[in-house]
């Protein structure tokens, strides 16, 4: 398996883990459940690039695109979690984690993905 298209593999499970971990942590909402459809989603790209390699471009381009949603989608997290970290309490916890937990993996497949592509020019 190619290294990026593991790397989107991998992000795929921590961000249906971050899915899970929420569900379990408080009630069931379909907004706990979007780090783990944009996660499901990812790693079917990152399989799709693995065993197509004359596609794996458009499936890793797609991927990224993905995570970047995923980061624009969750950068509204930031102050309720510095908000957390100083002690303060929030209406809902257990969602502010698991939208940085999405914005920091996110943001991890993104950075990866630009190391990779810059390495290989």
């Amino acid at each position: 398996m190619g290294s990026l298209s593991a790397r989107a593999l991998w992000t795929g499970v921590f961000l249906i883990l971050v899915s899970t971990l929420a569900v379990m942590g408080s009630k069931l909402t379909p907004t706990a459940l979007i780090p783990g459809f944009l996660g499901l989603l990812i790693a079917l790209l990152g399989i799709w690039a693995d065993k197509r390699p004359a596609q794996a471009r458009l499936a890793l381009n797609l991927a990224l695109g993905l995570a970047v949603l995923g980061m624009v989608g969750s950068v509204r997290s930031v102050p309720d979690f510095i908000t957390l970290l100083t002690g303060g309490s929030l209406e809902r916890p257990v969602a502010t984690l698991a939208q940085f937990a999405t914005l920091f993996i996110c943001l991890g497949f993104v950075v990866r993905y630009w190391v990779e592509t810059r390495r290989k020019t």
